[in-house]
């Protein structure tokens, strides 16, 4: 029986991923804490971690770190809420084998927890698809040619409609750096705001004309 860490926060959802998964013959074992989740991957280092986005979001970062520093066997689902998170999250993290997005079935969640048990990449559909479109988008696209690798990051969240105060949080860095990043892409790209900065994103295949903001 595969032992799978359950890091999402108390409730609903939860007390639901724990029941789906003891339906399915596996062991989830509930944690409430970082520190709790660290303990058990210190037992059990193979195991498999759902790891929910809302899971103590001031330690995130350090968390994932800490996690693929000590505990190198671990396989991560990620379980993430917007598409802004999610390409966040992978762009810091390339390690993270496995990416659950809002509302998952039984089926995928099983499904996503016997792939990267197998040592493979796993993620729901309409992340995936997200990620091949981004991918792309990078390797092909003459509108990011001369772009940081930060300047590219802020391009993508102000075109998923993220604010500034928003941006600042999710990167670590401060609003006034933000906004020099936003001008800077201004200047770069040829335009005067980031209504202009959505529909170059839009025109160029980046995001989708009714893509949902996160």
């Amino acid at each position: 029986m595969k032992k799978v860490i359950v890091a999402i926060p108390k409730g609903v959802q939860c007390r639901g991923v724990v029941a789906e998964l003891s339906a399915q013959h596996w062991k989830p074992i509930e944690v409430s804490h970082g520190n709790a989740l660290l303990e058990q991957l210190q037992q059990s280092p193979n195991a498999i971690v759902i790891l929910s986005a809302h899971f103590e979001k001031s330690r995130m970062q350090g968390l994932l770190r800490t996690i693929y520093r000590q505990h190198t066997r671990a396989k991560v689902m990620l379980w993430t809420y917007t598409l802004a998170c999610a390409l966040d999250m992978r762009t810091r993290h390339p390690l993270i084998p496995g990416y659950f997005y809002q509302f998952v079935e039984t089926e995928e969640l099983v499904r996503g927890c016997q792939v990267v048990a197998l040592g493979q990449r796993y993620s729901s559909p309409y992340l995936t698809a997200a990620f091949k479109r981004y991918r792309q988008y990078a390797d092909d696209s003459c509108v990011t040619f001369g772009l940081s690798n930060r300047e590219r990051q802020i391009f993508q969240m102000v075109s998923l409609g993220l604010s500034v105060k928003e941006i600042a949080e999710r990167l670590v860095i401060s609003n006034k750096t933000v906004n020099t990043f936003r001008y800077r892409l201004y200047e770069k790209l040829q335009v005067s705001s980031d209504v202009q900065l959505a529909h170059l994103a839009i025109k160029s295949g980046l995001v989708e004309p009714q893509a949902e903001l996160p």
